[in-house]
């Protein structure tokens, strides 16, 4: 089934800036490492253009905190964080933020990886997705969820292998990963941007016929402080402004998006307790994105943002919910 969606592929001819742009929306392949990576960007942008995006995930962020609620005595001189958080484990519940009833009870590692690809998607359909590429299982860490250990265990070769793939299918004329220059974030997000750069260099993510599509990274900054400092490549667009099509301002369709990860620290309701008492920034009124990359030629973010604006008809005619293709076992190990 795989290797005839692969053959069905059409490549269509995109030029640069130094050449006229086909009158077909652009493909946008995200690779993350974790579910709700995404969201340190506003997809809302590519939703409101019915551009067509495909997002690869490495690990299903079975090895993360489950938040509890918020500590309602919290005090900086003795509390490291706001938020409580709990390993999965018997007795570890999924809680509706802030202080809503019990959902169900993440006793194991599977049942939170579970959880996770659940909110993943429902973002994604959001979104208006149309491929979502697994290239974990969920009974099998094919790639290890590790703050501490980074990307070092992960076999490189297989990821490399199993992100060809996703390119083959999706055609992108835009690579996002995360931000290989904030090595001050999170270990598997810097280290991920910086294989992902690797690869695109050697041409892994090339549609025959085209030029190489540009790559990007996000931008961490409503997360570490270090993050507020500007970083040559940066594009920024403002959260605060309405949109038509979206019917809302671009911070509120973000919160929307962001509502669905409910176990996560990235839940707008845990977000803005820790923003609220600056133990994390906040993104402010705006969003960031870095230029990882200098391919001449190559259709640049801004470019295709003015190419192709809002459109409620594209949007329209976005898939209700994402194509999944799970590529755990493909190539075999």
């Amino acid at each position: 089934m795989l290797l005839t969606i692969l053959a069905a592929a059409n490549p269509v001819v995109l030029a640069g800036a130094a050449g006229p742009i086909a009158p077909r929306i652009p493909n946008v392949l995200l690779i993350t490492a974790h579910p709700d990576d995404e969201t340190l960007f506003n997809l809302g942008r590519f939703r409101e253009r019915g551009w067509r995006i495909s997002i690869a995930l490495v690990t299903n962020g079975e090895h993360g905190g489950v938040v509890q609620g918020l500590r309602p005595d919290f005090d900086p001189r003795f509390d490291d964080d706001i938020l409580i958080e709990e390993d999965p484990a018997p007795g570890v519940w999924l809680t509706t933020p802030p202080a809503g009833p019990r959902v169900r009870e993440i006793p194991t590692n599977l049942d939170l990886a579970t959880q996770r690809r659940g909110e993943f998607l429902g973002s994604m359909a959001l979104h208006g997705v149309t491929t979502v590429y697994f290239l974990s299982s969920l009974a099998r860490s094919d790639f290890e969820d590790s703050w501490d250990n980074g990307v070092v265990n992960w076999d490189r070769r297989l990821l490399a292998a199993r992100l060809k793939i996703a390119a083959r299918d999706a055609q992108p004329d835009l690579v996002i990963t995360l931000n290989s220059g904030e090595t001050w974030a999170h270990r598997q997000h810097f280290g991920l941007a910086k294989i992902v750069e690797g690869l695109h260099a050697e041409g892994d993510f090339d549609t025959p016929g085209r030029h190489r599509p540009a790559l990007y990274g996000l931008r961490e900054h409503g997360w570490y402080t270090e993050s507020q400092v500007p970083q040559i490549g940066d594009f920024a667009l403002r959260r605060d402004r309405h949109s038509s099509v979206l019917g809302q301002s671009y911070a509120e369709y973000w919160r929307t998006a962001t509502w669905y990860y409910s176990s996560q620290s990235s839940h707008p309701v845990w977000f803005a307790a820790r923003a609220g008492v600056n133990l994390i920034p906040g993104y402010g009124d705006q969003d960031l994105i870095r230029r990882l990359d200098s391919t001449r030629g190559a259709a640049t973010i801004d470019l295709l943002l003015r190419r192709y604006p809002p459109n409620a008809a594209r949007q329209a005619r976005l898939p209700p919910r994402p194509r999944v293709l799970d590529l755990s076992g493909w190539p075999s190990r």
